[in-house]
């Protein structure tokens, strides 16, 4: 049975360490948008609302103001308001707050967070996202002309470390508009991924190294000079394939046909629940096209049988079928990558869409429960919730993950993970008295200027 006070002293003991942390490094690293002339709130008590807010999952920035005041924080210890946190974050340009996720992330980096689980090398995905409003989003968005009236696609790449434990976003990229002579509307709010890839990648690699040295991406990301260029890189390449490059699709396809007609899988997952049914994963692979048709160290080509299947009354496969086939190029040689290694990346290789995407659509409402679209702030949150996002996964399958009977452990249920944050939150301020003095102290750029910079020293 869960012991619950224990429970409660982990969480607790997260939050009261890593919250003042983060707002020492607002202090360090983010420029205050606001004017300075007026009375104005601490900038880090506004950002620390906002990341409190997220970690508890409030869904409108009302809730984040009635937690705020719950919290002592704001000038005066009774709360920011609602209509405090939209201005600023309206003001705030889209990378104003990237700075603070790279530092957060170095040092989960320092505690082991981002260590490989399961696999021997770092793995990042990359994939694209994109948001519908009724204006530009400060001149990033690409205007789309329907039946419906007219509209903005933002459109953005987001890279997560798929290798780790708790698949940690690691940063985000504003494609921004793009002159094309597409006409089609599906393909246009698609237009620019492949262009923008090339310099996502370039920064990521600036801030965190070697921690991106091998990447994963969906078949609509690359194109065959991305991969060339990012193989002269040295960079490990994973990329799912689809009928978008006919000539090298039909050949893979012609190749892994002949190696399922004439053996048996590499690799294989055993059967596993799965929408009222049961899955099962196998996997073949050829090097046989390496060097064809000018794909450069072209060193695997692999293919998942992905079979669904109705189950009898004792819950094994039985009935109705349902099979589909998936194909990878990758120029990770075998030793890198066993057939084993492949099939936990190729499921990995969605992690990004199923634990970051999912997070933050259903989560935090990304899309339907927006705190606020004014100017940028859709971005400005964007790498808000990726914070928060690291911080929650890492408590969920970590540090305070379910038990059951059997003693198997798996992540806590997000709204659970929820209200113990906000619990801690204010137990914290029943015994250290109004947050506002307790942390907001940390974050006075004036009164502690010495103390913020020792904490950034060691970043």
């Amino acid at each position: 049975m869960e012991n619950v006070h224990q429970v409660a002293k982990r969480v607790e003991k997260i939050v009261a360490k890593r919250l003042p942390r983060l707002k020492a490094l607002v202090v360090g690293t983010v420029q205050d948008p606001r004017k300075r002339q007026g009375l104005r709130h601490d900038f880090g008590d506004d950002a620390l609302a906002l990341l409190a807010g997220l970690l508890c999952l409030r869904t409108s920035l009302r809730r984040v103001e009635t937690l705020s005041a719950e919290l002592g924080l704001g000038r005066d210890g009774t709360g920011i308001s609602d209509g405090a946190l939209g201005h600023m974050l309206k003001l705030c340009d889209e990378h104003v707050f990237d700075e603070l996720l790279v530092r957060s992330n170095k040092d989960a980096i320092r505690r082991g967070q981002f260590k490989p689980c399961g696999l021997n090398q770092h793995w990042a995905a990359i994939d694209g996202k994109y948001t519908t409003l009724d204006h530009h989003c400060g001149g990033l968005g690409q205007k789309v002309v329907e039946d419906s009236g007219v509209h903005w696609k933002v459109g953005y790449l987001r890279a997560s470390l798929v290798s780790a434990a708790g698949r940690p976003a690691l940063g985000q990229w504003a494609m921004g508009p793009r002159e094309t002579t597409e006409t089609n509307q599906e393909k246009l709010k698609h237009t620019g991924e492949t262009t923008n890839l090339r310099p996502f990648i370039a920064s990521l690699r600036s801030q965190y190294g070697d921690l991106l040295a091998n990447v994963t991406l969906d078949a609509g990301l690359w194109s065959k000079e991305v991969y060339l260029e990012l193989d002269d890189q040295g960079i490990g390449v994973f990329a799912g394939l689809k009928s978008n490059k006919p000539d090298l699709h039909d050949e893979v396809v012609r190749v892994l046909n002949i190696e399922r007609r004439r053996s048996r899988p590499l690799a294989e997952t055993p059967w596993e629940a799965h929408k009222g049914g049961v899955l099962r994963r196998q996997l073949w692979r050829s090097q046989a096209l390496d060097g064809w048709n000018g794909w450069r160290n072209l060193r695997q080509v692999v293919v998942v049988e992905q079979t669904w299947s109705e189950t009898d009354d004792e819950g094994n496969p039985a009935g109705k079928t349902e099979t589909e086939l998936r194909y990878f190029v990758t120029n990770a040689t075998t030793g890198m990558l066993h057939p084993e290694h492949l099939l936990l990346l190729v499921r990995r290789h969605w992690a990004i869409e199923n634990d970051c995407n999912w997070t933050f659509d259903v989560q935090f409402g990304e899309d339907d429960r927006a705190w606020t679209t004014q100017n940028k702030s859709i971005l400005v949150l964007g790498v808000l919730r990726m914070i928060a996002y690291n911080m929650l996964q890492h408590m969920r399958k970590s540090h305070v993950q379910v038990i059951s009977t059997t003693g198997k452990a798996s992540p806590r249920p997000w709204a659970d993970l929820a209200e113990r944050i906000r619990d801690a939150l204010r137990d914290l301020y029943k015994r250290l008295g109004p947050l506002a003095v307790a942390w907001s102290r940390i974050g006075t750029r004036d009164a502690s200027s010495d103390w913020a910079q020792r904490q950034l020293s060691t970043s």
